[in-house]
């Protein structure tokens, strides 16, 4: 009997500590079920044929004939925490056309993570293939997006199989010197210059307001050693230096170049992201800077050496959460000149001779727009705005991540407004992507309606529209910060 008992309190204690034992793994793997994870992943995304036209071709005729300057690639940021997956993209190409929506769902559909947390960006590189619309004329434009759409998901499910712990998050900045220029320029006469309205023979003065110059820098510090840290950095400049020499070759433009000093200098993997440069372009030093020709491998460079060496100086934030919030912001629709028969004549008779010469660099399209003082851009916005509804919608996002605020803008903000933005978050370090989803084209300032320049000839949405957007992001990560519910957005925008 006695040995018996013996052997039931042997049970008894085993059982015990086999429960202990359950509950303590259960205990850590909930545990690090809780902890901020990230990984990253980046694949060459070229055309298998060069029946593409290129963004920055304004002719938009020729295929790319030039060759491969270097990769186009598609790079993810998975973060994860919790139960909840993110994807955050930055893809060598100038826009996020319409056909976003089928790359988010068909990620969606391969990974298990919710459209509503992927978002798709565009570093905006002007030597890219157009994924616009209307350019069906060449085949190999349908058949560079299916491929998008398939490495956008391969990439996307090697970043969710490399995800592991994050050990330390940091965030920094550094203001670059004589790299971005707002492309406006007070001229000698007293006249400005403003970008897609030619040149004048009084020469250049100066800029005709300053540049936001700081470039933004996130680092993600992985725990598993085997694991290159993940750095996202950002500028307030067009990727347009290879379009104004090379106009029908492949590239990425300087974001190439920059994230490959960043990986080979700092032993980290690098992911670029346009930040606030609507008006804003690389500076190579006026007046060549208007011809483009500066060397996008050495600005690249230079730009990377900034991001190194902002690396050596940052600021640690928390990891305990993470958060998206999306919502669809309206706005009023541009009516600018459409109660205007004269110039609304002359606008269509531009946009059909276009149409009749297939390209708005045909010279019978210049003389027509010389004529008029009206760019074919402009005239086609015009038209455009006449047939729009009175107003229009677009989604923004809102990250919070730790105590770092980032905003994904669809659309290019200016400079101007970025720097507003970050000035006035209330989230210590607030990261600016534009160039994010569905395009909506320009939000100009004061200053781009003043002198009538292309941006603001251009826009679809009346003045002020980006300024609200910032505000609103202002009040979206206010909310988010103090766990607050958002509040509803204005009736009226701006």
């Amino acid at each position: 009997m006695k040995k018996l008992i013996c052997i039931l309190l042997v049970l008894v204690l085993v059982l015990g500590l086999c429960a202990c034992g359950g509950e303590n793994a259960g205990g850590n793997d909930q545990t690090e079920s809780n902890v901020l994870q990230a990984g990253y992943a980046r694949m060459n995304c070229i055309p298998d044929d060069r029946l593409v036209h290129i963004a920055g071709d304004d002719a938009a005729n020729d295929p790319a004939t030039d060759g491969l300057l270097d990769n186009l690639a598609i790079t993810c940021v998975a973060l994860k925490k919790g139960e909840d997956t993110y994807l955050i993209y930055t893809c060598d190409i100038v826009d996020i056309m319409d056909f976003y929506k089928e790359t988010e769902s068909t990620v969606s559909e391969a990974t298990g993570v919710p459209v509503s947390n992927i978002i798709l960006n565009a570093t905006h590189t002007h030597s890219a293939p157009t994924l616009k619309p209307s350019d069906t004329k060449l085949p190999g434009r349908n058949n560079y997006e299916r491929k998008f759409i398939k490495v956008s998901t391969e990439v996307a499910t090697a970043a969710i199989a490399d995800l592991s712990p994050v050990s330390k998050l940091s965030y920094g900045s550094i203001q670059t010197e004589d790299m971005v220029r707002v492309r406006h320029y007070l001229m000698n006469d007293g006249t400005s210059y403003g970008s897609g309205h030619g040149s004048t023979a009084s020469g250049y003065k100066d800029h005709l307001y300053p540049a936001d110059e700081e470039c933004q820098v996130i680092r993600i510090s992985l725990e598993a050693e085997d694991k290159k840290d993940i750095v996202m950095m950002n500028l307030g400049a067009h990727a347009t230096i290879v379009s104004g020499t090379h106009t029908s070759a492949l590239s990425a433009d300087f974001p190439f170049p920059a994230r490959q000093y960043v990986e080979e200098n700092a032993d980290v993997r690098c992911a670029y992201f346009i930040a606030a440069g609507g008006d804003q372009a690389p500076n190579s030093k006026i007046p060549g800077v208007v011809k483009n020709k500066a060397d996008h491998f050495a600005y690249g460079k230079q730009l990377g050496g900034y991001v190194v060496e902002c690396l050596k100086n940052m600021t640690d934030s928390t990891t305990d959460g993470i958060v998206l919030y999306n919502e669809t912001f309206t706005a009023d629709r541009m009516k600018d000149g459409v109660d205007d028969p004269d110039l609304m004549e002359k606008a269509k008779e531009i946009v059909e001779l276009k149409r009749q010469y297939g390209s708005n660099s045909a010279p019978a399209v210049k003389e027509k727009c010389n004529e008029y003082g009206m760019t074919y851009y402009g005239a086609s916005a015009l038209v455009s705005r006449a047939s729009a509804p009175d107003t229009g919608s677009f989604p923004i996002g809102t990250m919070l991540l730790g105590d770092i605020g980032i905003v994904f803008f669809p659309g290019e903000m200016f400079g101007s407004q970025g720097k507003t933005l970050k000035e006035e978050s209330p989230t210590p370090f607030t990261f600016v992507v534009t160039c994010s989803e569905d395009d909506q084209g320009y939000f100009p300032n004061e200053i781009a309606k003043q002198e009538k320049f292309y941006e603001y000839n251009t826009t679809k949405y009346v003045m002020g529209t980006g300024e609200a957007v910032c505000k609103r992001y202002c009040q979206i990560l206010g909310a988010l910060k103090d766990g607050a519910q958002v509040p509803a957005q204005p009736a009226t925008n701006p």
